[in-house]
């Protein structure tokens, strides 16, 4: 555990980490470098070398280097990424405590940061303030507490990071562990049998075993090949029924071992290990296009995969049945799998066929969900890994809720496993429709409370706090959809988003029908006249992955909600009433709305450098810049229109209000936008050479670089949550117009006490002589273009909002208000 200070804390300094962490992503870079070079240099060796033992020793020598060099990448790189954020996260609490330091010794206290005590003056303690300013001064030191006790936590998970990264012996791909194996069978075939009675030791020892050797390929594919797929599920099912999970406090009852159910854990953890260890790929691919696959030695074959998908859908007895509590009949074996899926690594296309098939099994069945809790035992759980001291943890039974776990850290296994299946009809759109997608998005029943051990003790429980229970399935979907959308770009990606866009909209729950209810008519004609506000189109606990998925594309989102605006190749296409719907309704939700009107800001300041610069078009003059400026905050207006509406109908705080409060101060508008425009305009310049850069790569890397540091430093000013600075519509729209215009070094007659030393005064170091005289400037010399503009800008946005409102009418007969 970390022993930190708060001296240590106030001593710290990012640079360090940085540096570090910049030396682990060069080496992580180079390996990735010489891992592609070794591949190259390797991957044609059976045809120069097609037969004998010499070749079949050299092939297999080849794939054990390969492997070697590969499997080092992830850790050197999970090393990189673990000291950037450490040094990003330290740096943060380092100046939230220095604020809160100063502002206590501003305000009279006496902080000693070495005791880590704060004293009022004596002062403070009279007339009647005791109990007041021994509030305040419990408060300011509870805060700094906390401060030292997140910089512990950050230490603590940044050791175990690096601790778990580190190459050992037990973890490599090297040597066969010997006699470990063939150990491990012996325990592993006794405990699948339900009615062999294990001793404390043996089970111990087999997760000692599993737990040392999980990671080692030549231990996970021996004892998995030996086991078989039907014998690994048998195996973990026999497992679970060790020990039963009670409703309440487990610790209060005398049937409960904690022991019992931590070695569960613990074997089914290790069993997830060893299946990703196993199926990973480490063989070589033949032929003259490389079509042909040879898997490594110690990977399990692709009839081994197949089989498990057969046991998956076929019906198992699990457990002792001479112990009525401990056995259950007809469990799936997708069921008994789970529980090996919460691992985040699996192979891509390992987690795509298996996955991919349970899904399909659910959908054919035609029982939604409930498929999976037919059949269920008294306080029996199947599912050990994620806890049992909280009830509201699922116990399992729903296969589907450990799959989207495992696919929350997988985004090219999730884009797989929702792309490599399409249907056409008379209804889909081009490309075809993406079944899982649709089903997964629109029509699963998601329900927590379902996932519960049997027994009328649980029944009692939902009765009494099934409003408690929540399983996190579907807001892992939507951290699966996010990854398989962003971490990969491309043709499939953008067809997932377009997918999620149309799924949404044609979704019968759209149209105003309950789910699995078929409407009378096709397309909109069969739309009931519905209240927005008081309906979801997106599922709430999808929203904020929703909306960091537009945000990412918030360049094709301009594109395709412009009116008139062509739609180029290689952004997403989608219908744009149904754009519009999906973009108001991630509005509803505070979160989504911060990550899409951040994007829009941080992009529309971008754009408006790209033309101010002259790298639009370098033969414009001014004039003609002030006209593509139009077009920019048009499709700014068209965004955050929607975007407000859906936050109007929630009632949540938005541009209305916001503007409101912050047009009171001209001054602290511009210490509030200045930060923003400064770092976009500057980024741009530095790092876009072209538009389509721009849109691809640089809103994402400043919206990183806000939320890292989650404040923005006014040079001493007070500092601004950037989700509130961005949630001013109207007023950001007009500020980034007129800094983007300052910023350009075009504006005409500007005033000598702006250019004090040849150079533009930055924003943050204006004055109110400067605030004034940029006032008169907006009114006199620059009324043309820098208030004009301005007008424009803000005239924007109401038509933009005022244009989403009819299209709803039109389109719905009933807009919010």
């Amino acid at each position: 555990m970390s022993e930190l200070t708060l001296q240590d804390l106030l001593s710290v300094q990012a640079a360090p980490w940085q540096a570090a962490a910049d030396t682990w992503k060069r080496l992580a870079d180079s390996i990735d470098h010489t891992d592609e070079q070794l591949f190259r240099s390797t991957r044609d060796l059976p045809e120069a070398w097609p037969s004998g033992a010499g070749s079949q020793a050299a092939v297999a020598k080849a794939g054990t280097l390969c492997t070697r060099v590969s499997s080092a990448h992830g850790p050197v790189k999970s090393i990189g990424d673990q000291l950037q954020l450490h040094g990003y996260a330290m740096e943060a609490l380092r100046h939230q405590a220095e604020q809160i330091i100063a502002s206590a010794r501003q305000a009279g206290y006496t902080v000693d940061t070495a005791a880590g005590t704060i004293t009022a003056p004596a002062s403070a303690y009279t007339g009647g303030n005791l109990d007041r300013t021994g509030r305040e001064t419990g408060a300011l030191l509870n805060d700094l507490r906390t401060l030292v006790e997140r910089a512990r936590a950050q230490d603590d998970q940044t050791a175990g990071i690096l601790k778990a990264a580190t190459p050992s012996a037990q973890n490599s791909a090297g040597a066969r562990p010997a006699g470990a194996i063939s150990r491990a069978e012996e325990l592993a075939q006794k405990l699948k049998d339900p009615n062999y009675q294990p001793t404390a030791a043996e089970l111990d020892e087999l997760r000692d075993l599993v737990t040392l050797y999980g990671k080692n390929k030549a231990f996970a594919f021996e004892l998995l090949d030996m086991l078989g797929p039907q014998g690994l599920l048998q195996l973990n099912g026999t497992l679970a029924t060790y020990q039963l999970d009670f409703v309440g406090k487990e610790e209060d009852g005398f049937l409960f071992d904690r022991d019992t159910a931590d070695m569960v854990r613990d074997l089914q953890l290790g069993l997830g290990v060893m299946l990703d260890t196993a199926t990973e790929p480490s063989g070589t691919r033949t032929g003259p296009r490389g079509d042909m696959y040879v898997p490594g030695q110690y990977e399990l074959p692709s009839q081994w995969v197949a089989d498990l998908m057969v046991a998956g859908r076929s019906k198992m007895d699990i457990g002792d049945p001479s112990s009525p509590r401990r056995y259950v009949e007809d469990v799936y074996g997708y069921q008994l799998l789970g529980p090996l899926l919460h691992h985040g690594d699996f192979d891509p296309k390992f987690i795509s066929m298996v996955g991919g098939d349970m899904i399909d099994f659910e959908m054919q069945q035609g029982k939604n969900s409930a498929l999976w809790t037919e059949m269920r035992s008294e306080d029996l759980r199947l599912d050990w890994t994620q806890g049992h001291d909280d009830n509201t943890t699922p116990a399992g039974y729903d296969p589907v809720n450990a799959l989207m776990d495992g696919l929350s850290h997988n985004g090219a296994g999730t884009q797989d496993l929702l792309t490599n299946t399409r249907t056409f009809g008379g209804d889909s759109p081009e490309g075809g429709r993406l079944p899982r997608l649709d089903y997964l998005l629109t029509d699963r029943n998601w329900d927590p409370k379902a996932d519960i051990p049997g027994g009328p003790a649980w029944t009692t429980e939902l009765m009494q706090h099934g409003g408690d229970y929540k399983n996190g399935a579907l807001e892992n979907f939507g951290k699966a959809l996010e990854h398989a959308t962003t971490d990969h770009p491309g043709e499939d990606a953008r067809r997932l988003v377009e997918a999620i866009v149309y799924e949404t909209n044609v979704d019968e729950q759209a149209k105003g029908y309950a789910n699995g209810e078929r409407p009378p008519g096709e397309g909109e004609k069969g739309s009931k006249t519905t209240d927005f506000t008081k309906s979801d189109l997106i599922k709430p606990e999808l929203r904020d992955s929703m909306g960091n998925i537009m945000a990412a594309y918030i360049s094709d989102v301009n594109a395709n909600l412009s009116p008139g605006q062509t739609v180029v190749s290689g952004q997403i296409s989608v219908d744009q009433t149904h754009l519009t719907r999906f973009i108001a309704d991630l509005g509803k939700d505070e979160g989504a709305h911060r990550s899409v009107a951040t994007a829009e800001a941080i992009y529309a300041a971008g754009m408006y450098d790209h033309v101010l610069s002259g790298r639009q078009n370098p033969n414009d003059d001014l004039d003609a810049n002030l006209r593509s400026m139009e077009n920019i905050s048009h499709n700014y207006g068209s965004v955050l229109g929607a975007l407000d509406l859906g936050a109007a109908a929630a009632q949540h705080a938005t541009s209305a209000d916001l503007d409101e409060k912050y047009n009171k101060d001209i001054e602290n508008r511009y210490k509030i936008i200045g930060p923003l425009v400064e770092g976009a305009v500057g980024a741009a310049t530095a790092k876009v050479p072209g538009g389509s850069d721009l849109a691809n790569g640089f809103v994402g890397d400043f919206m990183d670089d806000l939320e890292k540091n989650a404040k923005v430093d006014n040079q001493g000013q007070v500092n601004y949550d950037v989700g509130t600075m961005l949630g001013a519509s109207r007023t950001t729209m007009v500020d980034l117009t007129e800094a983007s215009l300052y910023y350009s070094g075009k504006l005409p007659d500007l005033p000598e006490r702006f250019i004090p030393d040849g150079h533009l005064k930055p924003l943050t170091e204006w004055n109110e002589r400067d605030i004034q005289e940029w006032q008169r400037y907006k009114a006199e010399q620059g009324q043309s273009t820098v208030e004009n503009a301005a007008t424009q800008a803000a005239n924007s946005y109401k038509n933009g909002h005022e244009w989403a409102r009819n299209l709803f009418y039109s389109q719905y007969g009933k807009a919010p208000e």
